[in-house]
């Protein structure tokens, strides 16, 4: 699979891999590891050792410490030279010498030399805890032990277990509600088909932590045994148990940020939206001066995504939140069930766009609507992509008739399942003007033209669901399947913005068309394309192909300013 259609399928195809290898066979990842080994077990001194037992109090050994939380150990026999890697943190320390080095230019004196014992070398605790900023402690019977306020640590030293087969003991780091949902044996199934795709981590290379007001996230980058990296996203709950986790998490791009975003001219609070066991982190963008203000709920298009709609080098949702604030209006942006609940949902065997998106939607509408600082009366919705597809859903949904307008962006018209063969079509398209080999693209256009009869066939069903249907969960797709945001809309009066970029090859500009068809007896309905504008509003002088996706860029701030004056104008 190319990177251009790869990259358009992760956006649009619904599912994630965590979903579609979950129900790997669990003896997929045999148990190749070692039992584990205590302190005691692995390194306890005798009489004669010259290592003495005041000094060993405070000694682990180093191996064993280092790599629980996912350093690299290396021995250098010639020179009796241990090495530790983690992160971008390395450890030096030579046998006999009481000082060890970091990044080879600090000095780190240890109370006691580094030293050999039973074949292990054993240094002091607080060594390891001062060069790789942990907190971490040693039982004598348990082993390393970690505080739960050090989710890197943590994090990483479950990634460890895993990778070694230490299933029961990974178990246990998991909450009741994910251990009852994610068994042992479906938990090694989970990891076996990952790692299989993926590749297994091996070099820890990255390591930073995330709070949300839902979790604390431990987001870890590693190179793997197909020298390639895999980042992971390992989520703590208040308790200081694994709530989910999220892989593979895209690596970060090379976002700036647009002229127009000036932070004196707004605030921004982290705010949690839903309520129950499953809230999702979020951002509230609000103008500074006095409000009521209007309000933006921004909806994200197919796919896990986070609060900004990140993607390469751009943040869509992030530039429109700045962008509008400028102009004094409020936007909310929260991380998408998918992204942030992703093990929860891909495991909900009802689990449907109502439940991905529709439902947050409307939540978070009438989060706003509690919120003094808010116009109640004026909070309107924005949906890009499948977001902006659902926007008639999520009308549909709102009851109390409370949402003044709303916009689409970049919404499709047609059937999802159709503008993803669309897009497999495309690609192949493009590799054949391009010269090259066309056989695996023919066989996925091929493979999804077939899907696409299946889902269109009315003999099946969720309830049916043929033996080679083959997009991931049929709940989820015999529910959308055959969808028109336009069939639904056009029974609907509350005032519609429809946006579309000229330049977009995952949603093309003829989507515009069938909504213009679809609401074409509404006198309340806008329409506004952008020749430039690839599927994310951002400019690109050439036809778009997703390539550029990885250059920075922004939302222009003409998109920002026909949106702000669509908000204002409209009662």
């Amino acid at each position: 699979m190319n990177k251009r259609w790869n990259r358009s399928m992760q956006k649009l195809a619904v599912g994630s891999l965590l979903a579609a290898t979950m129900m790997q066979p669990a003896h997929a990842l045999a148990e190749t590891a070692p039992p584990e080994q205590t302190s005691a077990q692995a390194a306890a001194p005798k009489e004669a050792d010259r290592v003495s037992s005041t000094a060993y109090a405070r000694m682990v050994p180093l191996r064993a410490a280092a790599e629980a939380i996912g350093a690299e150990v290396e021995w250098d026999a010639e020179n009796r030279l241990v090495t530790v890697t983690r992160g971008t943190a390395k450890l030096s320390v030579k046998i006999g010498e009481r000082n060890a080095k970091v990044n080879e230019s600090a000095t780190i004196s240890m109370p006691e030399e580094a030293a050999i014992v039973h074949d292990t070398t054993m240094i002091p605790l607080e060594t390891i805890r001062k060069a790789f900023q942990v907190s971490v402690g040693w039982d004598d019977a348990k082993g390393l032990t970690i505080d739960a306020a050090d989710v890197t640590a943590a994090g990483s030293h479950f990634v460890y277990l895993l990778q070694n087969g230490r299933f029961p003991t990974a178990s246990l780091m998991l909450s009741d509600k994910l251990q009852a949902q994610l068994p042992e044996e479906m938990l090694k199934g989970y990891w076996a088909g990952n790692i299989g795709i993926l590749g297994a981590p091996k070099r820890l290379t990255s390591l930073k932590q995330e709070v949300t007001a839902v979790h604390r996230n431990a987001l870890l980058g590693y190179m793997t045994d197909k020298s390639t990296p895999l980042g992971i996203a390992v989520r703590f709950d208040a308790n200081g148990k694994i709530d989910d986790i999220f892989l593979p998490l895209p690596p970060a791009g090379d976002y700036r940020k647009p002229a127009y975003d000036k932070p004196e001219l707004y605030s921004e609070e982290e705010v949690s939206v839903g309520e129950g066991e499953a809230p999702l982190p979020g951002t509230l963008t609000l103008p500074k001066g006095d409000g009521p203000f209007p309000a933006v709920v921004l909806v994200h298009g197919s796919g896990p995504n986070d609060r900004d709609e990140r993607i390469g080098s751009y943040k869509t949702f992030r530039d429109l939140a700045v962008g509008l604030a400028a102009q004094n209006i409020s936007v909310l942006r929260y991380e998408k069930r998918t992204w942030v609940h992703t093990l929860k949902t891909a495991l909900n065997p009802a689990f449907t766009v109502k439940e991905e998106t529709v439902d947050d939607a409307v939540g978070a509408v009438r989060m706003l609507q509690k919120d003094r600082r808010i116009d109640a009366k004026r909070i309107f919705v924005l949906g890009h992509s499948q977001g902006g597809m659902l926007v008639p859903s999520i009308l549909e949904s709102d009851k109390q008739k409370s949402i003044a307008g709303a916009i689409i962006m970049a919404g499709p018209s047609r059937p999802l399942e159709d503008i993803v063969l669309e897009q497999a079509k495309q690609a192949l398209e493009w590799a054949k003007e391009a010269g090259q080999p066309t056989e695996g693209l023919e066989q996925q256009v091929k493979a999804m033209e077939h899907q696409t009869a299946l889902l269109k066939d009315p003999q099946y069903s969720a309830a049916n669901v043929p033996k080679n249907f083959a997009l991931g969960s049929p709940v989820w797709w015999f529910d959308f399947r055959n969808y028109r945001g336009g069939e639904i809309a056009k029974r609907q009066s509350t005032p519609l913005l429809v946006l579309q970029g000229d330049n977009d090859f995952q949603v093309t500009a003829s989507n515009l068309d069938g909504w213009k068809s679809a609401l074409s007896a509404r006198q309340d309905v806008d329409y506004k394309l952008y020749p430039k504008l690839n599927h994310y509003f951002v400019e690109s002088d050439l036809p778009s192909t997703g390539k550029e996706y990885v250059l920075p860029g922004n939302v222009p701030s003409y998109v920002i300013d026909d949106i702000a004056g669509w908000l204002t104008g409209t009662k």
